[in-house]
């Protein structure tokens, strides 16, 4: 139980590779356990070290049934839905947590959490209040903090949560968010910078694992805005400072953004190899990298019926989670096959599930996207708004951006 406990701390202070080998250590010793201990053991090792998401639920399922009133269990669980997108019943088990152990922390942040992948913002910050009311410290509570204040565009309220929070991981954590808000917005410049400071915190933290998947996730995104010239670099210091499964997937997925399939597949073939249990990698991150491959060799039909695989774990939230991945790629692959109509259903989704990401820059992104869907399907008055409303979140972007540069000439084009 020790070894296990210690994976588990391991892997929320971004450790992965002292995760791995405690839970590995733990599950090789767990019959010497009682059997609500191998439950807790087998349960993280699946969740964690496999990342099986059936087993981890099954797991999970199999301890709240033979003791249903273990906190712990549905705590887990709730996590695990939340990872691919079933906001409902996350929310159900993490309310039942509360009720059986209402100063259950994990819970209160479940909670907070589930209500903000369901867009019930007023009741995430409810949540938040009451446990602050009752002297209840929610340590990832600062996130959902951050990112309510994000999505009312409360810059004060962002910086008050970061000024804040001494720990360390949280801190880097909130760096993280808030580079991402800036690229949100389109202030390339600004987000450098915060990439920089979240870097050097980590680093000092010996949080190198962490550290290598911010340096990648800057010209991850600037890729996405049109400039690719940071993303091999990035790729290179990145396994220099990590060799993890997280930052070789990360390195990966970014390599088939930018066109080199033929190296995105040879890192993704060794990951499947190594890791043939692992959901979210072999049914939806690999899947997204082959998608993009086949968009850019002009196969959209292809690459939609790829993305099949990924769609169970749509708008999933937490680390490995889809995110808006799936939808993004799907409405690009429309958008190439020239079908506006499906491309604005998947970018409409996007928009419909601000709570489950609310930093991300795709959210950001899809408006525009929506309005090149809606200038397909000939539909000007809406696609002009549409622009608008990109045009509008990154009203104070830099004015070199090449995605920015692009939008504005095709907007010209509408009028």
């Amino acid at each position: 139980m020790a070894y296990a406990t210690l994976g588990v701390a391991y892997e929320n202070l971004t450790q992965n590779t002292l995760s791995e080998q405690n839970l590995q250590k733990a599950f090789e010793l767990k019959d010497r356990a009682s059997e609500k201990e191998r439950l807790y053991i087998t349960g993280h090792y699946y969740d964690e070290l496999q990342r099986d998401i059936p087993k981890s639920i099954e797991t999970y399922e199999q301890w709240i049934k033979t003791y249903p009133r273990d906190n712990i269990a549905l705590d887990n669980l709730s996590l695990r839905y939340d990872g691919v997108g079933q906001y409902d019943k996350a929310l159900a088990l993490a309310s039942e947590a509360m009720r059986l152990y209402p100063k259950d922390h994990y819970a209160f942040q479940n909670v907070a959490d589930s209500y903000m992948g369901l867009n019930r913002f007023d009741e995430a910050r409810a949540v938040l209040e009451k446990a602050e009311a009752q002297g209840i410290k929610l340590t990832a509570g600062q996130f959902a903090r951050f990112n309510l204040a994000f999505i009312q565009h409360d810059e004060l309220a962002m910086q008050r949560v970061l000024d804040d929070t001494k720990q360390p991981v949280i801190k880097a954590i909130l760096l993280m968010f808030k580079m991402e808000t800036e690229y949100y917005q389109g202030k390339v410049k600004a987000a450098r910078q915060t990439q920089s400071e979240a870097v050097d915190l980590s680093k000092r933290s010996g949080l190198n694992e962490f550290a290598a998947s911010i340096v990648l996730l800057g010209p991850t995104l600037e890729a996405e805005m049109g400039d690719s010239t940071g993303v091999h670099p990035a790729i290179a210091k990145a396994l220099t400072m990590a060799n993890d499964k997280d930052t070789r997937s990360g390195a990966a997925s970014v390599m088939a953004r930018i066109g080199d399939a033929a190296g995105a597949e040879k890192v993704f073939a060794d990951l499947a190899k190594g890791s043939p249990n692992d959901t979210i990698l072999n049914s939806a991150w690999i899947p997204i990298a082959r998608a993009t491959a086949e968009i850019r060799h002009g196969n959209p039909a292809k690459a939609v019926e790829l993305l099949e695989s990924a769609r169970p774990y749509e708008f999933g939230s937490g680390p490995n989670a889809c995110g808006y991945s799936v939808n993004y790629v799907r409405g690009e692959a429309y958008l190439k096959s020239h079908d506006g109509a499906k491309a604005a259903a998947e970018y409409q989704k996007i928009l419909d599930h601000r709570g489950v990401d609310p930093v991300n820059p795709l959210y950001a992104l899809s408006t525009l996207g929506l309005g090149r869907a809606y200038a397909l399907q000939g539909d000007a008055a809406k696609s002009r708004t549409a622009y608008q409303d990109f045009f509008a979140a990154w009203k104070d972007a830099d004015p070199d951006v090449p995605i920015l540069k692009e939008a504005r000439a095709e907007y010209a084009k509408l009028q």
